[in-house]
């Protein structure tokens, strides 16, 4: 067991004309579950990155940080290092060998443990991961899911007191999600192991948190149980605190009645089926759509035209090992909003990576409008196609966001690429951030600036894997504003996702990929409906209801 505390810490990255974090005092005691949230930029990442002091930002520094009181820098090295264990935010920032056993077992040889301990600690957590049938394989072949994963498996080798993780289910699938989150709690009850998690999703997290903390420009703004965060943002008008809530949170907030006057709002679908039954509101009908997020407003109607084809895609990393893609065939049709979801590990950024032309099928085709993809010059498909990496950090070349934009109008050929970088920066809200360093951004304005280049050539297709990754809420907004006007003027959007709620309020269709082919495909509406994953807090919690009204009828 460890606590951790930090006592009026104020940090300043080199050259910033503001603290990144602002007299900060918080304590997480020995054991302790606390939640991270605030938008992007709010000083989350840098404060993880301050208690794991190996990985210290580097600027200026005020205040205490201690672990188990004394002081974090009078600790002995390899002490610290063991006892704090910290996953970062992007996967591949943290990733320092050629295979995923070696990455497993990198961080004990560094500590010097004995083989016969390291090969029981890797048996026992490649087995509890599920990693097992990836350990010969190369990092830099795995998908960003399964990277956060082998990152998570090679912290807890070392059995840390102290687990740190920013943002960790930014990449999972559903399923991994709630896997991932289950295994942290049952460490975190059974091992009394302190966690300090950050993330923005926190619709899972309320109901398992002992504490949740919010940052806001770099200050405390609320420490206290979720129960009491809960009714702090109902209280305040700030939508940045209530678009933070659950959906079935804020679904119930919108529908109060006199009898709903002085019930708790519901923290989870448990809790949603009983507040429904005490406050006598019915459910819709089973089939209404869920959305918990404002309507992206009227598509453009579909021209059922093919864009981009599929035509009995193989791929394969290694020519021993299973291929991603077998045989798949699917065509993006113009006008589409297209989601694709997929398990970690089943392909989703390889086949965008195969429709952008970034990578050539073994066997089958891409065609773009007819044409084979192979055959059309880099420039006209640069032109004709964007594409928004899983990683934001790799559309980065240069030492300030403001000459990455210029150089990527520039490549636009567009007339004034100083110009086109100001206007871009003040689209997305980044004006404030020109001049910073791309690797000094969190990794939401990371994000929100890799899109701002992508979007630099003005493609009519637009491919973006995993883009609601590393975004708050206002921010999600602002996203889904952007890329409502983009499908308004024409342009045709494939999104690779796990953002079910995302997905559920904007996109007009929907598809899954399993064993390396589409297995479903459809509108929102038909393809959420029967999942027990894929699906929305709130479809959930309407199916179930609507199930039991459906029951109690026919009794």
């Amino acid at each position: 067991m460890a606590s951790i505390e930090l006592e009026q810490v104020t940090f300043t990255y080199p050259d910033a004309d503001r603290p990144a974090l602002s007299r900060v005092s918080l304590r997480a005691a020995h054991g302790e579950f606390v939640v991270l949230c605030g938008a992007s930029g709010s000083g989350k990442s840098t404060l993880l990155r301050l208690i794991k002091r190996e990985v210290s930002p580097g600027g200026r520094v005020s205040g205490a940080i201690r672990m188990d009181g004394m002081p974090v820098e009078r600790w002995a090295s390899r002490e610290a290092a063991a006892a704090i264990g910290l996953v970062m935010q992007h996967p591949d920032n943290q990733m320092v060998v050629d295979t995923v056993e070696h990455e497993l077992a990198f961080g004990m040889e560094n500590l010097g443990l004995e083989r016969n301990a390291m090969r029981r600690r890797m048996a026992e957590m490649a087995g509890f991961f599920g990693l097992e049938p990836l350990l010969s394989r190369r990092t830099d072949e795995l998908s960003g899911g399964q990277k956060q994963l082998v990152n998570l498996a090679a912290v807890l080798m070392l059995q840390p007191r102290v687990l740190l993780l920013d943002e960790p289910m930014a990449q999972l699938d559903p399923l991994a999600a709630r896997e991932l989150l289950g295994m942290i709690k049952r460490l975190n009850e059974e091992w009394a192991m302190t966690v300090i998690l950050s993330e923005h999703r926190i619709d899972e997290l309320l109901p398992l948190a002992d504490r949740i903390v919010r940052l806001d420009r770099g200050e405390v703004a609320f420490d206290g149980t979720p129960r009491a965060y809960a009714r702090e943002a109902v209280r305040r008008s700030d939508p940045a605190w209530r678009l933070s809530l659950p959906a079935v949170t804020r679904w119930a907030l919108e529908r109060e009645t006199a009898a709903s006057r002085g019930l708790e709002p519901p923290l989870s679908v448990k809790e949603a089926r009983s507040w429904l039954e005490a406050s006598g509101e019915r459910p819709p009908a089973p089939g209404v759509a869920a959305s918990s997020m404002p309507p992206a407003g009227a598509h453009p109607k579909h021209l059922n035209q093919a864009l981009l084809t599929a035509e009995g895609v193989f791929f394969a990393y290694d020519k021993h090992a299973p291929a991603v893609l077998q045989g798949l065939e699917w065509e993006l049709r113009a006008g589409d909003w297209a989601v694709l979801f997929g398990g970690n590990g089943s392909g989703k950024s390889t086949l965008l990576q195969l429709l952008a032309g970034l990578r050539q099928p073994q066997r089958g085709k891409v065609r773009l409008a007819g044409a084979k993809l192979s055959r059309i010059s880099p420039a006209e498909r640069y032109a004709a196609i964007g594409y928004l990496t899983q990683n934001p950090v790799l559309h980065y070349a240069h030492d300030t966001l403001r000459e990455d934009l210029r150089q990527a109008a520039r490549h636009a050929g567009l007339p004034d690429p100083a110009a086109a970088a100001e206007r871009a920066a003040e689209d997305f809200g980044l004006a404030a951030l020109l001049d910073r360093h791309p690797h000094d951004l969190s990794g939401g304005e990371q994000q929100l600036g890799a899109l701002a280049m992508t979007l630099m050539s003005r493609p009519r297709l637009l491919l973006l894997d995993e883009p609601t990754k590393g975004l708050d809420p206002l921010a999600k907004l602002r996203l889904a504003e952007h890329l409502t006007a983009l499908h308004r003027q024409g342009t045709t959007l494939l999104l690779a996702t796990h953002d079910v709620e995302f997905a559920a309020s904007y996109a007009t269709r929907c598809s899954l990929l399993f064993g390396g082919v589409i297995v479903a495909d459809g509108a929102p509406d038909a393809f959420f409906q029967d999942n027990l994953f894929y699906a929305t807090s709130l479809h959930r919690l309407f199916r179930t209801q609507g199930r039991a009204a459906e029951g109690a009828g026919a009794r």
